[in-house]
């Protein structure tokens, strides 16, 4: 009786296991097939917005309402006149920005070059903030000479470290994307202190001055940390055509040879895997978008990836686009919805990660630039969030903070509430007192003065543009 008993307690239990994984199943297949239903048109990734059809490139919000709640504030504002005001020796050049959460701050980092844009001399600086409103007097991040500029700079490893890392600097010429490969790391310490500086990755060359490897540490938790940064492919698939990776780790789609189309394909595929950001979908899959509207998929981790396609519906050119989870589970997509102009940067929700809409500008001036330069293109670009590789949780307010390049001279942070992105913004059409009308000036590279305009009228006290 008693085995008897036991078989049908075992029966029972091999049932119910058995309608679980039905059930799984049958969700899991149902969940794909959304995603695939969602993908209509073979699009991984759809702008359903017909405002930026419409777009009024005299307006420096293109016409578009601006986001509800933004906060706007300034971590450095390049002043050759005054560099005791700025970063202390008064170069103009301000670019290349990325931000973290670390221990109760805000981190930013970016490069900062005398004159032109990746031209010696150049050095890679940071600055940190308890409130996101006040940034401290930028610092080297390394020192003068060891690095070079890269797409990111910080990296919480699974162990809990947080590293600062940028490209080895292998000689005074300007530098170029193609040819990075090596890189510099040091630990950003949780009483943020900066620790010893030491080689990560070797350049495809040697250099006489190469600082310590990182295995050569006495600190195994930090050499631990290394090991895991040079382990995330991901991770380091951000910085253009995967040069930051061996051949062999690097996304297929790196290597135009094994693309399949003709000849024209082949040829823009060149161009691919610049600047890549990555997301992950509701329904597992992961989204990598880089510039010139390149878009591709994985669906398994991350190991492999679909060819990558170009979006009818995404409208982008050199711009960055940056994607990311919100704090509410749904997703932003941060762009240039334009080819050549860096102006305006919307923001574009979604509930699903395929589809985005209700497009909102971030972004509500574009003051004329005050320094020539090289390649100093007007606009606000290069914008950079949180994300699960620069963010240990301790900034708690939830809100959708980035950081971006203004005109390649000044840095900003901005805030928006994920209110905002958690159901439809106001369609509040902008008006005067919300935007600026941009002159023919502010596009020419000869010195102007900068106004500093808030992005609000005065009634308005959600939002403001603060600058040092």
């Amino acid at each position: 009786m008693k085995e008897f008993m036991k078989r049908t307690m075992i029966t029972k239990s091999l049932s119910l296991l058995l309608t679980a994984i039905a059930l799984f199943s049958c969700l899991t297949t149902q969940a794909a097939d959304q995603s695939v239903v969602a993908e209509k048109g073979g699009e991984p990734l759809r702008i359903d917005a017909p405002k930026l059809a419409k777009l009024n490139f005299d307006l420096s919000s293109g016409g578009l309402p601006i986001a509800p709640g933004l906060e706007t504030y300034t971590v450095i504002r390049s002043d050759r006149e005054h560099p005791e005001r700025a970063e202390g020796l008064g170069w103009t050049y301000q670019h290349h920005p990325d931000i973290a959460a670390w221990h109760g701050r805000l981190y930013v980092g970016w490069n900062s070059c005398e004159r032109d844009e990746d031209a010696w001399p150049s050095r890679e600086l940071y600055s940190s903030s308890t409130n996101g409103r006040d940034w401290a007097k930028p610092a080297e991040m390394f020192p003068q000479g060891v690095s070079t500029p890269l797409r990111m700079y910080f990296f919480l490893a699974p162990n809990g470290r947080m590293l600062v890392i940028a490209g080895l600097r292998v000689s005074n010429d300007r530098t170029s994307e193609r040819t990075k490969g090596g890189l510099v790391v040091r630990e950003l310490r949780s009483d943020h202190s900066l620790g010893e500086v030491f080689a990560l990755r070797a350049p495809p060359h040697a250099v006489p001055s190469q600082p310590p490897r990182y295995d050569t540490s006495a600190d195994k938790g930090f050499v631990t940390a290394c090991q895991q940064l040079l382990g995330d492919r991901r991770f380091l698939l951000q910085q253009d055509y995967g040069n930051l990776l061996d051949p062999a780790q690097r996304m297929k789609w790196n290597d135009p040879k094994n693309w399949e189309g003709d000849a024209q394909l082949k040829k823009d595929a060149d161009k691919y895997g610049k600047a890549m950001c990555f997301f992950e979908r509701k329904d597992g899959a992961i989204v990598g978008v880089g510039k010139n509207r390149w878009v591709t998929i994985s669906r398994d981790g991350g190991r492999t990836w679909t060819q990558p396609v170009r979006p009818e519906s995404l409208v982008s050119g050199m711009g960055k686009v940056w994607g990311q989870k919100t704090s509410d589970g749904r997703y932003a997509l941060i762009y240039n919805p334009d080819k050549e102009r860096r102006w305006p940067l919307a923001m574009l929700t979604s509930d699903d990660g395929i589809s985005f809409g209700d497009p909102h500008a971030v972004h509500g001036e574009l003051p004329s630039r005050r320094y020539e330069g090289l390649y100093k293109d007007p606009g606000a670009s290069y914008h950079r969030g949180l994300s699960k590789w620069n963010n240990d949780g301790s900034w708690k307010d939830g809100a959708l903070w980035l950081v971006y390049s203004l005109n390649k001279e000044d840095i900003r942070v901005i805030r928006v509430p994920v209110s905002s992105s958690a159901k439809k913004l106001s369609s509040t059409p902008v008006s005067a007192d919300t935007t600026l009308v941009i002159s023919q000036e502010s596009l020419k590279t000869k010195p102007s003065f900068c106004r500093r305009l808030s992005l609000w009228p005065s009634e308005r006290k959600a939002s403001h543009v603060h600058a040092r």
